[in-house]
């Protein structure tokens, strides 16, 4: 072999017409890395060049069809062997050991074979591409079984393929069966033991959420800044390889921009190792991988590169094809192409992301910094396209919230971060300790995280930014949200199989978190869609709630829950699109409830889906970019065949500093100033009077009765905090709906009762019958007789105005009964109330005298 020369084997290549010859005459390429260079820039080599490489070598020559006949020699050694060494064990002898190879020239590699194995190398010459599909197709199996089992048969407590078990399944339908036979026996009752339980839950979870937030803004751990000069004093040598996954399904539109975007990113190419995952189902994102020359054949190229260009553009990027599976999940891609990856960290990128170019170096650095006790990194995560519509804007405004206070709250107090589905880095060696992501899992990164947490590893968070593209449309971005919180719901019920165990793992303080955190990110939104049912019912039929609020503690509880809870959110949402310096945002900050209302929906989605459809994967659709493609024809000398050349737009960046126009400031004070008056008149200190006749504006539900102790106290009466009686209870009945005003009174003159020239005025009620009311003139009294029984608990409250503006209070207890009362100087308006055991005020007459 001494006689060939790496000039002549160029020269070789020439004679068969192999384009790109030029990507092989570098000089850091050296004859024994002509053929790994060939498979990195994807040179179309004729099996010929093999067997004239065979002859000028001495060797044998093996067709590529005879080797593909024999598949399962290729899983006889480790996979990196065949995919990197380009070697298949043919035979093995006590003497000699009998392998196919595509690269004889790679000498030092047989030498250490001989020493490894004792024995005598004997080479069978055969084509790479031979040598590669023998090596993939021997390897689909077994890859595919342990990317799909290798976490149930490690650890099946840890894994979602049974997502309940038999205590959890028979704990959720005995629960559901007891509340819907309570609330069929007493809705009224019932409905509020839930309200009750609703938000004493949300009581508890907030002050959490307000703590971790707070933690958050006051800034994360310093020791995960890495400033651009620490970036500068890495040198290329020292960095390790780094493997990137890209898991693809029906995205054939955004493959050219991820590819572009990955290939940005500033580190060294010969250490990247670049997997873009794609189904086998998936034809389209297929076809076009095989069009932009990801198996070879170029078809299209991405402007402005010429051929050799892109031949180099190309080899940090390795096609990976996922055989199909029933289950078809972006975890289970994951761990497919973690088998046959080669990196000491790995990342996931999707692919519309857009990370910042020195992510990765940041990355290793940080990593350095932290120590084996970091499993993971997590970079922020935020859109580029975040003024698209008023979708956009909310959902930017949340992940600003979510990812600059809260995760970043949660690093601080060393507490389970549910990882993001995107720019979350390993060290390669914990991860695949860890049992890698979980198939079954829809929302794998925080099912991750919580293992991560009970593993005693640590998550950090990096000062990085990643992004990517929201969701324009609705019913995109709903399927985005139930998935997220399907996969919440399964990453709860596997984790709390064991709760003592998982106690025990993580401490009191992180249960506490992760019940708040893991649990409340599904169970919050899907008890608002009821809380805010109620809250709005509540204005329309005031008296069939108010008996919920007669509770002092409970009045307290719901609107702190209400006011202080809402609010807390409202502000971090502004602060945080602040803190962003994204002041035109400030307005849609300021109506993000309406956006919560979607989380809500969201939820419910992802949750009744997990019943019917536990592991299905809601696809979302991306590719808002425009792509142009024209024909390659103005200088066709430039290529070795037709190709199509496709332009990549990136994406406006709707980052940094955004002001706010004048329209926008006009909008926002117009709409806070309406919004002022709206929240005055709902707390009484602004009088409204309705337009129609049907719908009466009252205070916020309970408001009154958490400030009922104060008026007591300022108005010297005894305080009572615990009024246990005014509670319903399950023999209470609700209130009957009244939507109307009762019907005016009728008058009838009375012949008998007559004096100072005016008739004794005697009305009586459509709505009680046996309720009168009379004036006597001769004696100045306002006289009310009840004369049909009620229940023993009712009775009727009366409340007398004058034009003066007196106001005054009786009651009418003894039923039969009456009730005589001073008519006083003027005009009196007279209203009657039937008051029921649980609080609720019905009118029943209204008059005036």
């Amino acid at each position: 072999m001494s006689d060939i020369t790496k000039d002549e084997l160029i020269k070789t290549l020439q004679e068969m017409d192999v384009p790109n010859t030029v990507l092989l005459e570098d000089p850091e390429i050296t004859l024994e890395m002509i053929i790994p260079a060939i498979k990195k820039f994807r040179i179309s080599v004729p099996d010929d060049f093999y067997a004239f490489l065979a002859n000028r070598m001495g060797l044998s020559f093996m067709e590529a069809d005879f080797l593909l006949t024999r598949p399962q020699v290729g899983s006889i050694l480790p996979y990196a062997i065949g995919d990197q060494a380009f070697i298949v064990l043919l035979e093995s002898k006590p003497s000699y050991l009998k392998i196919a190879t595509a690269n004889p020239l790679d000498t030092p590699l047989f030498k250490r074979m001989e020493d490894l194995f004792g024995k005598k190398i004997e080479r069978v010459v055969t084509p790479l591409n031979a040598v590669l599909a023998v090596t993939d197709v021997s390897y689909q199996g077994p890859h595919a079984y342990s990317a799909l089992s290798e976490l149930v048969n490690r650890s099946p407590d840890e894994s979602a393929y049974r997502i309940l078990l038999p205590w959890q399944k028979a704990a959720i339908i005995i629960g559901l069966l007891i509340a819907a036979v309570l609330v069929i026996s007493n809705p009224y009752f019932w409905l509020f033991v839930f309200f009750t339980i609703t938000n004493i839950a949300y009581f508890v979870m907030n002050p959490i959420k307000f703590y971790i937030s707070l933690e958050g803004l006051a800034g994360t751990k310093k020791v995960i800044y890495i400033s651009d000069d620490d970036v500068k004093e890495l040198k290329d040598e020292d960095l390790p390889v780094y493997t990137v996954l890209v898991p693809l399904f029906h995205e054939q539109e955004m493959l050219p921009h991820i590819l572009q975007n990955i290939s940005n990113i500033n580190y060294p190419r010969d250490k990247l190792d670049v997997k873009i995952l794609m189904e086998e189902e998936d034809t389209e994102t297929l076809n076009k991988a095989r069009k932009l020359g990801l198996f070879g054949n170029i078809e299209e190229i991405i402007s402005p590169m010429s051929e050799a260009e892109y031949h180099s553009f190309l080899s940090i990027f390795h096609p990976v094809v996922i055989p199909n599976a029933e289950i078809k999940t972006k975890p289970r891609a994951c761990n497919y192409g973690l088998k046959r990856s080669r990196g000491e960290f790995v990342v996931i990128y999707d692919a519309e992301d857009f990370p910042d170019r020195d992510q990765l170096k940041k990355v290793v650095i940080a990593f350095n910094r932290l120590g084996d006790k970091y499993a993971c990194v997590q970079c922020l995560l935020n859109f580029y396209n975040a003024r698209k519509n008023l979708l956009t804007r909310w959902f930017s405004i949340e992940y600003s919230y979510y990812y600059d206070f809260y995760i970043q709250g949660l690093d601080k107090i060393d507490a389970p971060i549910p990882l993001g589905g995107t720019s979350n880095h390993f060290r390669m060696k914990t991860l695949k300790e860890l049992g890698a992501w979980d198939p079954y899992n829809v929302t794998e990164d925080a099912d991750l995280g919580m293992r991560i947490a009970r593993k005693k590893l640590h998550t950090g968070v990096l000062n990085s930014h990643t992004y990517e593209e929201a969701v324009t449309k609705v019913p995109s971005w709903i399927k985005q949200r139930s998935r997220w919180v399907k996969g919440f719901v399964i990453t709860w019920f596997v984790t709390m199989r064991h709760p003592i165990r998982v106690f025990k793992d993580i401490g009191f303080k992180n249960f506490l978190i992760f019940q708040t955190g893991f649990g409340g990110n599904f169970y919050l939104p899907l008890m608002n869609l009821f809380l805010w049912l109620v809250f709005i019912a509540a204005f329309f039929v005031p008296n069939y709630f108010s008996g919920w609020f007669n509770f002092w503690p409970f009045a307290a509880i719901a609107v702190f829950n209400l006011l202080i809870g809402n609010l807390f959110f409202l502000s971090m949402m502004m602060v945080a699109t602040y803190k962003e310096k994204q002041y035109d945002l400030l307005l849609y900050a300021f109506f993000s409830p309406a956006y919560w209302i979607l989380m809500s929906i969201g939820a419910w989605k992802g949750t009744l889906q997990l019943i019917f459809k536990p592991y299905k994967w809601e696809k979302t659709s991306h590719g808002t970019e425009v792509i142009q493609e024209q024909l390659i024809i103005e200088h066709p000398e430039r290529f070795s065949r037709p190709v199509t050349w496709i332009e990549v737009k990136s994406p406006d960046f709707d980052r940094g500093t955004r002001h706010a126009t004048a329209t926008q400031v006009g909008l926002s004070l117009g709409l806070t100033i309406l919004f002022i008056l709206f929240a005055l008149i709902i707390f009484g200190v602004i009088e409204y009077k309705p337009i129609s006749d049907h719908i009466t504006v009252t205070q916020v539900p309970g408001l009154a009765q958490v400030l009922k102790p104060y008026h007591e106290y300022k108005a010297g009466e005894e305080v009572r905090l615990l009024n246990y009686e005014t509670l319903p209870n399950p023999s209470s009945t609700p209130p009957p709906l009244v939507t109307q005003k009762p019907e005016l009174t009728k008058v009838t003159p009375s012949p008998t009762l007559l004096g100072k020239n005016r008739p004794v005025q005697a009305i009586s009620s459509p709505l009680e019958p046996g309720l009168l009311l009379r004036y006597d003139p001769r004696v100045n009294q306002i006289i009310i007789t009840a004369e049909e029984e009620i229940p023993a608990d009712n009775y009727y409250e009366i409340l007398l105005g004058s034009d003066s503006g007196n106001m005054r209070q009786f009651k009418l207890l003894s039923i039969p009964g009456s009730l005589s009362i001073d008519g006083g100087e003027n005009r009196t308006t007279v209203n009657i109330f039937r008051v029921y055991q649980t609080g609720a005020k019905v009118p029943v007459m209204n008059s005036t005298v």
